[in-house]
């Protein structure tokens, strides 16, 4: 698909978005698998979303603000009235919820089978890290938003409060494995914990994840002698004498590395760390 045949789809897709008397389209509902007790840990199926900027939100549905349609689980968090299309040069994907409130940044959080289908090399990335993110175009009813630096794979990870973590033994970035009680029982590994204060405990997970595991609404996720498996990230041993910005954009994706004592990291490497929440130790 050349320049000319995006232009189309985005002007096509523009008139049909603006065009009276549209019947919505039902939306997808975002999140499934909730369930309490029992010693484990809510799964919820994350369906794509997009986190807008208020810049975005202006570029997509003009001046206003987001509608709130219902809360999500996690305190603050809802999912919008509005919708957008995200569009690449292999393709589009329509009716694409947002989450409120509006955030810094614009993120767009698909699966790897939507990367595929749109022809993206997007990186596993916890919310917020968006180095090395792809590219795409947003489209809603008031024009398009290029959300360059925007597209990732969501990591699996597990929403802890302070007390929560202090019950399982965890801490804020550690990595767990949790064995997900379903029909088809799946053991993920490495899976992030976060902590605070503004969580409530579920384990988030897309819905590649949630079809392979065969998750079900009331599905747990069991931390235990036989799942827990890992409380620290892994390191990622580096031979390397200098770290420049592109290595250490390479380095930046395994979460925490260790470097030999004298390495020399120049100061754009050391934002690159920064900026993807990376932990450099030095052995």
């Amino acid at each position: 698909m050349n320049e000319q045949q995006l232009k189309s789809i985005v002007e096509s897709v523009l008139a049909e978005m603006q065009a009276p008397n549209q019947t919505p389209k039902q939306p997808i509902p975002l999140h499934g698998g909730v369930a309490e007790g029992r010693g484990g840990v809510p799964i919820e199926a994350s369906a794509r979303h997009v986190h807008l900027s208020a810049e975005a939100f202006t570029a997509l549905f003009g001046p206003g603000e987001l509608t709130q349609t219902r809360a999500l689980s996690q305190p603050g968090e809802f999912l919008a009235g509005q919708r957008v299309g995200v569009i690449t040069p292999k393709g589009m994907i329509e009716n694409v919820a947002v989450l409120g409130p509006l955030r810094p940044a614009t993120q767009v959080e698909l699966s790897l089978t939507d990367c595929r289908k749109l022809g993206l090399k997007a990186p596993v990335r916890l919310s917020g890290n968006l180095a090395g993110a792809a590219d795409c175009v947003l489209v809603g009813p008031a024009g398009i938003y290029e959300a360059r630096g925007s597209v990732i794979v969501a990591q699996n990870h597990i929403h802890m409060t302070p007390a929560d973590a202090s019950a399982y033994g965890l801490h804020d970035g550690a990595f767990v494995a949790v064995c997900a009680e379903t029909a088809r029982p799946v053991i993920f590994e490495q899976v992030a914990v976060r902590v605070s204060e503004k969580f409530a405990l579920a384990m988030h997970i897309d819905f590649d994840e949630a079809n392979a595991c065969a998750l079900v609404d009331g599905s747990v996720g069991m931390l235990n002698a036989k799942c827990l498996m890992l409380n620290e990230a892994p390191a990622s041993v580096c031979e390397d004498k200098v770290i420049t910005e592109a290595r250490a954009k390479e380095l930046s994706r395994t979460g925490r590395v260790t470097l030999r004592r004298g390495t020399i990291v120049t100061p754009s490497a050391k934002d690159i760390f920064n900026a993807a929440k990376c932990e450099v130790e030095y052995t």
